[in-house]
């Protein structure tokens, strides 16, 4: 079912900030990004890839008993 939602219609100064916590935000997460990319590359070289690959999963799994804990706990 397709629906039809209204367009957002905002003044230029709502407008104005919005565009720029976008622009600051976005700039934020590209720095983070770059920073994962570097720190990934020293674990990598400092460790070992098999290394950094055992710390992705074991991320990966804590994440998601954390996520599922909370799923039964609610």
């Amino acid at each position: 079912m397709k629906r039809n939602y209204p367009p957002l219609r905002l003044t230029p100064q709502v407008a104005g900030k919005l565009q720029h916590d976008f622009d600051r935000i976005s700039a934020q997460f590209n720095e983070l990004k770059t920073l994962h990319v570097e720190f990934e590359n020293q674990i990598r070289q400092a460790l070992g890839a098999d290394s950094l690959w055992s710390f992705r999963k074991a991320a990966r799994n804590t994440i998601l008993a954390r996520q599922l804990a909370s799923e039964i706990r609610a």
